[in-house]
């Protein structure tokens, strides 16, 4: 016979387990939700857009699994762990269509498809199977799937089979579809005709697929509780950011040619910030002033800190959303066209909504007067506007009726 004791703490075991056991919902446990993003690189933006959407999902969905493929999960695991709370990493799809041909198109989708469809694959085969299971899969905003980049291309092979053999509803938004020239156009236009739903962050790509015009992903951050800016007071009054990468190397000491000449016109040179978005590639232009004293905020510091840009302050940039994210603080703005039909769409795109900022041919010729940096005062309210108009998107993506429960 037990004695009091044992019984006693019997009870009190049993008594704490009815207390911290997790209350048994009526409602069936919904599929995990799928995100496939650029992110991990890192890249600023291709990471700031994916932690909107994991912060958005953290608010909305905080109970739902979220897998995030992406080009470099042991990253993305570190870059995003302060997001989602259920989030899990992997490179599925990036891994399977990376490692395939991608100098013939169509053999390269047939390819993906039948691995997606039949497996058979002892390298995909747990991840691809895994995919059966999911609510949705969420191609996030960014410009990777266009004729720079053919061999992304799978992936949208991959969203496409999955609807078709398994009924999982696919969706794309804030894509980036410009430029895009050859006989992939066809194609691609083709397979985005069949997804649920897809938005153009641009007018241009929108018009080349017959798909929604909207908005860049990026602006959904602006309708999340992070903080997005580094306090004001510890921030330069002008800021630089010229890419080290995608411009050919003519191009790109043109681009070197135009950081000389706008830092010619400095009175204190070693007052103006540089900032990175690709380390290190985005340190080549800012190296030798960063030598002689000038601030740097390297990627991880922005990151970790916030955007280093407040209203009044200047920029001169190449990089598509440091012109959106400093436009929407209230900086006036110069921008450089580091790749032209890739980033003049981008940047293009950010002008007709509203930042006002200039643009520098530096191409036709570096030597002249740096032009005038520009703004509208009125395009911070805008941008916190684009940011509702990105949530009512998401909120709508996401609904219940949206998500099948789980198998």
């Amino acid at each position: 016979m037990s004695s009091f004791p044992v019984r006693a703490a019997r009870r009190i075991r049993r008594a704490s387990e009815e207390l911290f056991r997790a209350p048994q919902s009526s409602q069936p446990l919904q599929a995990p939700i799928y995100l496939i993003s650029a992110g991990g690189q890192p890249n600023f933006g291709d990471e700031f857009i994916t932690r909107a959407w994991l912060d958005w999902l953290a608010e909305h969905q905080p109970n739902r699994e979220v897998w995030l493929d992406t080009i470099e999960p042991g990253r993305a695991s570190h870059l995003f762990r302060d997001t989602h709370p259920r989030l899990r990493t992997t490179n599925t799809l990036w891994h399977a269509t990376h490692t395939g041909a991608s100098d013939d198109p169509e053999a390269a989708a047939q390819r993906m498809q039948s691995l997606v469809r039949d497996l058979g694959s002892p390298r995909y085969d747990l991840g691809l199977r895994d995919l059966r299971t999911m609510g949705s899969m969420h191609l996030l905003g960014g410009g990777y799937m266009n004729s720079i980049w053919p061999e992304n291309f799978g992936i949208i092979t991959a969203m496409t089979t999955l609807k078709a053999d398994f009924g999982i509803p696919i969706f794309a938004t804030g894509q980036g579809l410009m430029p895009h020239d050859g006989p992939t156009l066809d194609w691609l236009r083709e397979r985005l005709h069949e997804f649920d739903y897809v938005e153009s962050r641009d007018a241009e790509g929108a018009r080349a697929f017959d798909v929604t015009a909207g908005l860049d992903d990026a602006f959904l951050a602006f309708s999340n509780g992070r903080e997005l800016y580094a306090p004001a007071a510890e921030l330069p009054a002008t800021m630089v950011l010229v890419q080290g990468d995608m411009a050919d190397a003519e191009r790109d000491e043109q681009l070197g040619r135009a950081v000389e000449r706008f830092m010619s016109e400095q009175q204190v040179a070693s007052q103006v910030g540089f900032a990175e978005a690709i380390p290190p590639d985005d340190f080549r232009h800012a190296k030798a002033y960063v030598e002689d004293a000038a601030p740097f905020y390297p990627f991880m510091r922005i990151w970790e800190n916030g955007f280093p840009a407040f209203e009044g302050q200047t920029w001169l940039t190449t990089r598509f959303h440091f012109h959106l994210l400093a436009a929407a603080a209230g900086a006036r703005g110069t921008v450089l066209n580091a790749r032209p039909g890739y980033y003049d769409v981008k940047h293009g795109s950010l002008q007709e909504l509203g930042t006002g900022w200039s643009d520098w041919a530096s191409e036709e010729d570096a030597n002249a007067v740096v032009p005038a940096a520009t703004g509208d005062p009125d395009f911070p309210a805008k941008a916190r506007e684009f940011g509702q108009r990105k949530a009512a998107l998401a909120a709508q993506l996401y609904t219940d009726a949206a998500m099948p429960p789980a198998a």
